[in-house]
């Protein structure tokens, strides 16, 4: 099915950004909110990425006006009834996705895909509110939608292979990297990159090492920011909800460090607030390569947390890997359930994080004899966040130490 007619729930920043996605690629569509202002002032952030190109040179002004008048606000279904797609991007929560569906459900088309762009929540639930759970679907783009190409394509229990197949080619035509993602908490990305970031925190509790020392190895070893820099820039309060609900799903080996809560609690959530783990004076815009502030609140925090929980620091220097192999093993505890080829979480990392090495073919350097001692070592220290997928070990027991036996032809979408 071609998608033709195509609407978006929700005009926020990531509504806003898929609708301008859609339209860009000839699309018309039908950018829904609850209120008239919010419907507004999502057409005006369209309306300025359009503006953003035609400044940058890579269209006209007549080309850009063209493609925006493709997208049309409304706080009401009409039009609903002739939509090829719906994307949902309201609020994260299953109560009102159920609710969006359910109505989506009644007023589209019976031929209409529609897909959720929830990040974490489960789509067979949200399928079960409707009639046509063989046409509901996870499309979840990344932030800003308008710039990043990941998009993790990710079937319910019911989704046709049509359907699905029907999103893969819609990215292509909207010049995203589709990976198609089988349904789990936190899907790929997201599941693979929160037990890095609470590792960073657990690290940074011991007490051996600086929030700009932990940064500045994890660029060094691949990633575009660090997991201080990013935990500020996303909202720690975000991520503590994320962390608490892959805890909740996963068990112990997302236990959140205590740390996180703290932040939480003090009202330090990054960027917005002014302060996270570094300051964010209002009004100052850092000058590249400019060294960062560390909240000067922090190491209150800080003692507060090892109170809380005393930490077991590792003996010797600090190396990068301690924060990186929690991700390389959640990666491959998605490989082993399946979640994903094994080609495809390096696809998805590098197109959704910026990584610009593999986590699977961290093998290639490493060697997974040494990646499984490594995590071994680990849990006697720090327990079951390095408990290693038994892939690994069965891997390693067989005599198999580089990646070539994960490797299969990806399913991913170029």
């Amino acid at each position: 099915m071609k998608v033709q007619k195509a609407a978006v729930i929700g005009a926020g920043t990531m509504g806003a950004g898929i609708a301008q996605v859609l339209s860009a690629a000839g699309i018309e569509v039908i950018l829904k909110d609850v209120q008239q202002d919010f419907v507004d002032r999502g057409l005006a952030n369209i309306k300025r990425m359009y503006d953003s190109r035609v400044k940058k040179g890579t269209l006209t002004e007549s080309e850009a006006d063209f493609l925006f008048a493709n997208v049309k606000g409304a706080t009401e279904y009409k039009g609903f009834d002739d939509v090829d797609l719906v994307i949902e991007a309201a609020l994260e929560t299953i109560e009102v996705k159920r609710a969006i569906f359910t109505e989506l459900d009644k007023l589209c088309p019976p031929h209409a895909i529609l897909a959720s762009n929830t990040s974490a929540l489960s789509i067979s639930e949200i399928a079960a509110s409707t009639k046509r759970p063989d046409k509901v679907l996870g499309m979840h783009f990344f932030n800003p939608a308008q710039t990043m190409k990941l998009v993790e394509v990710i079937p319910g229990l019911k989704t046709s292979a049509q359907t699905t197949e029907t999103a893969m080619q819609l990215c292509k035509t909207l010049n995203k990297v589709a990976v198609k993602v089988e349904e789990c908490p936190g899907f790929l990305v997201n599941r693979l990159l929160f037990p890095y970031l609470n590792e960073a925190l657990y690290l940074l509790q011991e007490g051996n090492v600086t929030a700009q020392e932990i940064d500045k190895a994890a660029v060094e070893f691949g990633l575009p920011m660090g997991p201080f820099t990013l935990f500020d820039m996303t909202g720690i309060d975000v991520c503590a909800h994320v962390t608490e609900f892959l805890y909740k799903e996963y068990g112990q080996r997302f236990e959140p460090a205590p740390l996180l809560h703290l932040m939480v609690e003090n009202k330090f959530l990054g960027q917005k607030s002014g302060a996270g783990f570094y300051s964010h004076p209002a009004g100052h815009i850092p000058k590249k390569d400019e060294p960062k502030q560390i909240n000067p609140e922090l190491e209150n925090l800080l003692a507060q947390a090892q109170k809380e929980r005393p930490s077991v620091s590792a003996p010797g220097k600090f190396d990068v890997h301690r924060v990186i192999m929690p991700m390389f093993n959640e990666a491959l505890y998605a490989i082993q359930e399946k979640v994903a080829a094994p080609l495809d979480v390096d696809v998805a990392m590098q197109w959704g994080c910026g990584l610009n090495r593999g986590l699977v073919s961290l093998a290639e350097e490493k060697g997974f004899d040494w990646c499984l001692s490594e995590l071994d070592a680990q849990q006697k220290i720090h327990g079951e966040r390095f408990r290693p997928a038994w892939i690994l070990r069965k891997l390693v027991r067989g005599g198999i130490h580089d990646c070539k036996a994960l490797i299969q032809e990806p399913v991913a979408a170029r």
